[in-house]
């Protein structure tokens, strides 16, 4: 847990863009610890010029190294595990769509490229090695004749390049995904989490599971356990369930997959999610960053029933066993 310092008023902090730039953060730009998350995503949408805020979001890291996204609608005080001074945020895609390729914005699709490029750089998003020259050309093309990383070239041959790159790095298994360790039966290793189409379920590198949001009605936890409740074609109902090492890795786990919920199931984000869904985020411009009433009842009501609702009934299924098994695909980890 963070312990404030010093006077209630003063605050330094920076915001790590994707471009690599720094972005500081002081109570002479009108940010305090009392402050609205909002109020920062603010300066950071309006300094980056961007309107489509909803795929956006700013994580920091705790003492654990451990990335937390930061709630919009709380105060950084209220993130008890937010470490400074200095605070650290990192500024990055949210919310991947399916394709960003085809992203119509072009600022939205450049902050999509340099989320993906850094992903590619930093072995987030594994690579065939068939593919990985055919990236890095396309990285140098993209780049080739800027004068700063800072502005989106506005060069035709540099925006195909990193409309392709996208579509490339799309196409890749591990694309968008958020995974987290969790034990099912017998203490069988899985890793899971959120993608833009559902969640997947890995278990030795193999693809054992995938559920599309549509057919998602049920996501909650209680203390270490995870359920995920699947509808079948049939509307029979199965619930999974999975251990994690500690509660607050379950809640993570679980509120990841909320907010993936929510935000794909919404207009039918998951159906086009090359086009922009509504969210859980709406915006006016790049300099009017709030939630609507309406969503965020629906968000906060998402939220707290994984932690109350829970019923006996809902105990009786067995461990992560069960699972319904699609043809194996190999990962590249």
């Amino acid at each position: 847990m963070a312990c404030f310092r010093g006077n209630w008023d003063e605050f330094y902090g920076e915001v790590l863009l994707l471009d690599e730039r720094k972005m500081t953060l002081t109570a002479e730009r009108g940010i305090k610890k009392s402050s609205k998350v909002a109020a920062i995503l603010n300066q950071v949408f309006s300094h980056l010029d961007v309107s489509e805020v909803e795929f956006f979001g700013l994580r920091f890291c705790d003492n654990k190294q451990q990335t937390h996204w930061l709630d919009p609608s709380k105060t950084l005080s209220q993130h008890r595990d937010l470490v400074g001074p200095p605070y650290i945020f990192y500024f990055g895609v949210k919310f991947y769509v399916e394709d960003p390729s085809k992203l119509k914005d072009e600022t939205t699709r450049y902050q999509f490229y340099l989320q993906v490029r850094q992903d590619v750089r930093q072995g987030r998003l594994p690579c065939p090695p068939h593919l990985r020259p055919r990236l890095s050309a396309l990285m140098l093309q993209a780049e080739r004749g800027d004068q700063s990383e800072a502005e989106p070239s506005d060069s035709e041959e540099n925006q195909e390049a990193q409309r392709l790159f996208l579509s490339l790095c799309s196409s890749l298994q591990m694309f968008g995904v958020s995974l987290f360790a969790a034990y099912g039966e017998n203490q069988t290793e899985y890793f899971l989490g959120p993608t833009p189409v559902g969640v997947v379920i890995y278990k030795n590198k193999v693809l054992v599971g995938k559920y599309f949001w549509q057919r998602i009605n049920k996501l909650h936890f209680k203390k270490e356990t995870f359920e995920l409740r699947i509808v079948g074609k049939n509307g029979s109902e199965t619930s999974f369930y999975f251990q994690t090492s500690h509660r607050s890795d379950c809640k993570r786990l679980w509120r990841c997959c909320v907010e993936h919920h929510v935000f794909f199931r919404s207009e039918g984000g998951a159906e086009q999610a090359h086009v922009k869904p509504s969210a859980p985020w709406e915006n006016s411009g790049p300099q009017s960053f709030h939630q609507t009433p309406k969503k965020k009842k629906k968000v906060e009501d998402d939220l707290r029933g994984g932690a109350e609702v829970w019923t006996e009934t809902d105990q009786s299924g067995g461990g992560g066993g069960g699972l319904y098994l699609s043809p194996p695909v190999p990962v590249t980890w």
